[in-house]
């Protein structure tokens, strides 16, 4: 499990991410793998979690969490 911290949301890529849009950005949503899905709706327009930092260090092996919710 992701731990919902300060430190791994500095290292969060969710901004970077293509499917990361307007709502997300307005809400200050990111580190979905800790926090759940998004509130926003998410048009799928590519991944960048198996890029993460955050996403190596916990050996995720999934993607979308901003769809999916978090990482169990």
């Amino acid at each position: 499990m992701v731990q919902d911290t300060h430190e791994n949301s500095e290292m969060c890529n969710c901004p970077n991410c293509p499917s990361h849009n307007d709502c997300m950005k307005d809400k200050g949503e990111v580190l979905y793998c800790a926090r759940g899905k998004s509130s926003c709706e998410v048009k799928s327009k590519g991944c960048v979690c198996p890029g993460c930092q955050v996403y190596k260090e916990n050996n995720l092996n999934s993607a979308y969490y901003c769809l999916s919710g978090k990482a169990e």
